[in-house]
């Protein structure tokens, strides 16, 4: 064969192997072709805003929408004789043996859970498993106790493990903690008549079975705590609103609306609603509008929900439904003094020695 039909077989090839691999990214991040060189992660500025959200991964495998049917299905016991697990024992020793005290960092708890790798042939995420650990990251430097918090990731955050972690946080807490649950990764529903948009949602776990929200909702509502802030990031997020979950004291945080996808970039890391709420809202402190050098659950949200809209032109619109008094802090607040000791006997003799009084100015 000569050179010159070798150099046309190949360049077809190249040409072949171009479209190929511009099908495979449109169908990961549910775009249209373009009539330029096409779409490609990039900030907003550099390219239009309709390429900016074409150019975003959806936090849902690109296996067909609304096949959560098909998969396994956790069913939440109707009630749990104990809240133990030889799981969490084994693996976070320290978390099983963590219990709250009189200091006031050890009422504050937390389940942090984020996804990107899967079981099976489930397309990963790219931020989502960032979104806990940059979370996790944050409490820790506020002051909470490492052992009171259990970060969930990839593989390990199978089904029965993500329900072992909330039990871990119901035998630890009672009406004086404070709680943070944090999910991020992959969402799907099946069909539902009793649901207002005719879906029931679930939380993909790492080893692709559901946990659908009537039965997040009762293992959530096993949990008490004075104020519990729950947060979403995931597809069609607000869906999560079982009653379960939506109780007094509790400020719950959405990425999306019941019938939006949310979105992850890979050029952030993070996903778009994880990197504005967290990164740049809390550990960025740019949701401290106020300049009190606290920033509210209800500041950080105030923050990331116009920035996350805008970042993807329009398409994700979070949202919060608040059962607080709008000012949900994640600070731990300061021991309390202790008390001034008193004197030896009931009617102590006054001394006969003069006191001598010393006068500090400044």
């Amino acid at each position: 064969m000569s050179k010159r039909s070798l150099g046309i077989i190949a360049s077809v090839l190249a040409a072949t192997l171009a479209v190929g691999a511009t099908a495979i990214v449109l169908a990961r991040t549910n775009g249209t072709a373009s009539s330029g060189s096409g779409t490609t992660a990039s900030s907003v500025g550099q390219t239009s805003s309709t390429d900016q959200t074409n150019a975003l991964s959806r936090l849902l495998s690109i296996t067909p929408d609304g096949n959560g049917a098909s998969y396994g299905t956790y069913a939440a016991a109707g009630t749990v004789s104990s809240t133990s697990s030889s799981w969490i024992s084994k693996y976070y020793p320290k978390q099983a043996a963590a219990t709250q005290t009189a200091d006031p960092a050890t009422h504050f708890w937390a389940l942090i859970i984020g996804i990107n790798d899967y079981s099976g042939s489930t397309a990963s995420n790219v931020g989502s498993r960032q979104d806990a650990e940059s979370l996790s990251s944050y409490l820790q430097k506020l002051g909470w106790r490492s052992d009171h918090i259990l970060l969930l990731r990839d593989l390990p955050a199978t089904a029965s493990h993500i329900v072992d972690a909330i039990r871990w946080l119901a035998s630890k807490t009672n009406s004086s903690s404070t709680v943070v649950f944090h999910y991020a990764g992959h969402e799907n529903w099946r069909p539902s008549s009793s649901e207002d948009t005719g879906r029931e949602v679930a939380i993909w776990a790492s080893d692709n079975q559901m946990i659908y929200e009537k039965a997040l909702g009762k293992e959530l509502g096993r949990v008490r705590a004075a104020h519990m802030w729950l947060d979403f990031a995931t597809c069609r997020a607000a869906g999560f609103d079982e009653a379960g979950m939506i109780t007094s004291g509790r400020v719950l945080t959405y990425s999306s609306t019941k019938g939006e996808y949310s979105y992850e970039d890979p050029k952030l890391h993070h996903s778009v609603f994880g990197y504005f709420l967290i990164n740049q809202s809390l550990i960025g402190k740019k949701g401290n509008t106020n300049h009190d050098n606290t920033i509210t659950v209800e500041e950080a949200f105030a923050y990331a929900k116009p920035n996350v809209s805008s970042y993807t032109n329009g398409a994700q619109h979070p949202v919060m439904i608040d059962k607080t008094n709008g000012k949900f802090s994640l600070r731990i607040p300061s021991p309390p003094k202790p008390a001034p000791s008193s004197s030896s006997g009931p009617n102590p003799t006054p001394s006969t020695v003069p006191k001598t009084c010393v006068v500090l100015c400044f």
